[in-house]
């Protein structure tokens, strides 16, 4: 049995572990705060909806960044210190935008198969997440707003997902508390929301039913590779210990 290393106790370790579990490696996860999902994932938005899987590669996009630089309240800052790994990073960015359309595509697929995994999983598990299954609507306040929506409507539904156009009317019957003026909408029905805190939590204490070992309060310090194997060090923050173990592979 091959004995996999996961560095990160958030949503993505604790899912990559139970999956791994799965499929019979032993893991053991490592993680620098005390409990699971203590960082990100404590206060996310907890959206279980494949409806936001159009990816960002587009020139507007770029404009925005731009944009939003000389803006304090920006939701985005870019720092324009020059860097090789952020300039490189940015030029892959530009290049992938004429794989726009095919990359919303996939990534459609890809979410829907996972946000099935996550509901597959709290219900093989039990776990309580505080799971409200009543749908996501994004509103559109301008008709330039919606007519970009219906053309991502377009590339969700060649990737599986069915998400269709709600008048002011309707979109105030599926929420009333909405107010003020609305050109309309999208509602993707089979999306939902939850508590991510409490399904990650949740999901680690399922994994270590299955046998995963969670090693909490350390912190790692160096990965090194000898003969097809990874070795980890790391030392506790309650005694300062430091450690060594290996591993046939490493997901960081």
């Amino acid at each position: 049995m091959k004995h996999i290393a996961v560095v990160g106790a958030g949503i993505s370790g604790v899912t990559t572990a139970y999956s791994l579990l799965q499929r019979g490696y032993q893991v053991t996860v490592l993680d620098r705060n005390r409990y699971a999902a203590m960082m990100t994932s404590f206060a996310n938005g907890g959206q279980l909806s494949a409806s936001n899987a159009e990816v960002w590669t587009q020139f507007s996009t770029v404009l925005k960044g731009i944009r939003w630089m000389f803006k304090r309240d920006a939701p985005l800052l870019i720092n324009p210190r020059p860097d090789w790994h952020k300039y490189s990073w940015m030029a892959e960015f530009v290049g992938n935008i004429p794989n726009y359309e095919s990359n919303t595509i996939e990534s459609t697929r890809l979410a829907i198969a996972a946000r099935q995994h996550l509901f597959d999983w709290a219900s093989r598990e039990n776990i309580d997440f505080d799971h409200e299954a009543r749908g996501i609507m994004h509103i559109c306040v301008d008709k330039h707003g919606f007519e970009h929506g219906q053309r991502v409507n377009e590339l969700l539904a060649r990737g599986g997902l069915e998400r269709h156009s709600v008048t002011p009317d309707e979109m105030r019957a599926i929420e009333p508390a909405l107010s003020g003026d609305l050109y309309g909408g999208f509602y993707t029905e089979s999306d939902s929301t939850g508590d991510i805190h409490k399904y990650t939590r949740g999901l680690a204490q399922a994994c270590q039913r299955k046998g995963g070992k969670f090693l909490f309060d350390v912190r790692v310090q160096k990965l090194s590779s000898e003969n097809g194997k990874v070795q980890i060090t790391y030392y506790a923050d309650v005694d300062y210990t430091v450690e060594c173990d290996t591993f046939d592979g490493v997901v960081i």
